[in-house]
């Protein structure tokens, strides 16, 4: 999986999404299941230029700027501009993004060895070079239990990194506990984003709100629940396929503003230039008024966290209670109308690792009735992020929960801090919306089933289920793998740890007057775009 660090990025016809937690999975031929259609018109796309401004509107605001811990969409847009990730993926091909190659060891025979290769020419925002030493210490950061990164239990499965080259040398040899024939999936998410050492050093705990990486912008400010403001690196790496110099912006700012129709009149006015929306009817809107949508549908799918350590949903009953009463057809009529799918397992129905035969129960209101008596009543909170979507959706499942005699309370949290509260495992919730993500490799589920993993949002337990998902990661060979995840799916479809409820249509919405189409950016985060190659058209 050797490739040139300088291959340009080129306009991509697919583009996957995600949100860190349980994953869905594309198939065994490595092409993505997501699929983007974008409403610009072709003669209002314009080549990128050198220069300009824009400012971007998220959906939220930022839950923590440091690596590893990267999980939701505001989050993504902007350390995307701050970090180059090691590996990505090209046409659904895994190959190196900032890493010069990544080798398994005895020729790709041993998946516990991997060799990665580092430029010799790169420098952090700071000025410090990337190099051996400033990886392993990445890692050795992240391994550190104080750093509380979800990814912890990824990255304590590497035992042992060597520097053959020495610590200013461009060579790592990384050694794992046990085969993992993922270990390079891994390397194109948030986990291989790469801080400056140097930057560490000065900031200490503070380094979310100061953060240095080898990406195409620095941070120049930063207000909570304000903005966030990003300048061109003048240093950056790459360039793009005709030799000019990325960034081509030399701006951005993200201005978080949670009201997707508050997102919509901001761009009427002007006062942003793009956003980001999981609403459906947001998007609709907003190519109602004359704007582009970029629209990206995939594995990824709202869903229903229910903690499995804790009353009412430690006891699988009260699991299915609540997987039988949600009618999934009539949240789809209601709040998409009608334009999205059912989903029942956290695979795409398209993946090659989708197990037709399995899956969590279907709509059943006297299946869910018998099992409320059986249990003698069922009582239980959902919390989830204030927004109009989040509102309608789950107030037709506390609708439903009561048809079937459940007792429903509903909680909001702003998302950042509900992010936070969540991903912080603290066990404080019974039940709470989530989405769930799209990832190219199948791996992809297991830290959100494996027993005491860092991302087990739902503390859910099964030895052999954790014993299936160990298998499927120690061996590269397809039909073996899809073996091992058919039956996590029967078993998980039977004990419910979560509910999927319909697969996502998310939306990159732009005035294309001011900008060029948002540029896809890592296949395993929702909807992520790559600052870098934003550009504003200056029309």
């Amino acid at each position: 999986m050797t490739s040139n660090r300088h291959a340009s990025w080129h306009r991509m016809t697919a583009l996957v999404m995600g949100l860190v937690f349980v994953a869905a999975a594309c198939g065994g031929s490595d092409t993505d299941s997501a699929a983007t259609t974008d409403s610009t018109v072709a003669e209002s796309v314009s080549k990128p230029v050198k220069g300009g401004e824009l400012v971007f509107g998220a959906e939220s605001d930022v839950s923590t700027l440091d690596v590893g811990a990267a999980a939701q969409p505001a989050d993504k847009v902007i350390t995307l501009g701050l970090y180059d990730p090691l590996m990505t993926y090209k046409d659904g091909k895994l190959v190196p993004y900032l890493a010069k190659s990544l080798e398994a060891g005895d020729n790709g025979a041993d998946l516990s060895t991997y060799t990665l290769t580092l430029p010799t020419d790169v420098t952090f925002q700071d000025g410090t070079p990337l190099n051996a030493e400033a990886v392993k210490k990445h890692f050795e950061r992240l391994q550190d239990p104080v750093t509380a990164c979800p990814c912890l239990d990824t990255v304590k499965a590497i035992t042992k990194i060597d520097l053959p080259n020495g610590p200013t040398g461009d060579t790592l040899v990384f050694t794992l506990a046990t085969p993992d024939v993922a270990f390079g999936d891994t390397l194109a998410g948030s986990v291989g984003y790469i801080e400056s050492p140097a930057a560490v050093a000065k900031w200490g705990a503070e380094y979310k709100n100061h953060p240095v990486g080898t990406g195409p912008f620095t941070l120049v400010e930063y207000v909570p629940g304000d903005k966030v403001v990003l300048e061109a690196y003048p240093g950056y790496w790459q360039k793009d396929e005709n030799g000019i110099q990325l960034p081509y912006l030399d701006k951005l700012t993200v201005k978080p503003i949670p009201d997707s129709g508050q997102r919509v009149a901001a761009l009427e006015a002007g006062d942003i230039d793009m956003f980001q929306t999981a609403d459906s009817a947001t998007v609709k809107t907003a190519e109602g008024k004359g704007f582009s949508a970029q629209k990206i549908s995939g594995s990824s799918s709202t869903i229903l966290l229910m903690n499995n350590a804790k009353p009412p949903f430690n006891d699988v009953r009260a699991r299915q209670a609540v997987a039988y009463a949600t009618n999934k057809a009539v949240i789809n009529e209601r709040v998409y109308d009608g334009i999205r799918e059912e989903s029942y397992s956290g695979f795409a129905t398209d993946s090659a690792y989708y197990n037709p035969k399995a899956g969590t129960p279907k709509y059943d209101l006297k299946k869910a009735q018998a099992l409320v008596k059986d249990l003698g009543g069922l009582e239980f909170t959902i919390v989830c992020i204030p927004t109009p979507e989040a509102d309608a959706v789950l107030q037709l499942v506390k609708q439903m929960g009561e048809e079937a005699g459940m007792k429903i309370t509903l909680e909001t949290q702003d998302q950042g801090a509900f992010v936070a509260r969540m991903f912080a495992r603290g066990g404080d919730y019974e039940g709470a919306c989530f989405r769930s993500a799209q990832f190219i490799d199948p791996d992809a589920i297991r830290p959100g089933l494996t027993t005491d993993d860092a991302g087990n949002l739902p503390f859910y337990s099964n030895l052999e289920v954790d014993k299936l998902l160990d298998e499927a990661r120690q061996t590269a060979d397809f039909d073996k793998r899809k073996a091992a995840y058919d039956k996590v799916q029967e078993i998980t479809g039977t004990e419910v740890p979560l509910i999927t409820t319909l697969y996502d249509l998310f939306g990159n919405v732009y005035n294309a007057e001011k900008a060029g189409p948002p540029p896809p950016g890592e296949a395993n985060s929702l909807g992520a775009i790559k600052p870098g190659f934003l550009y504003a058209t200056g029309k």
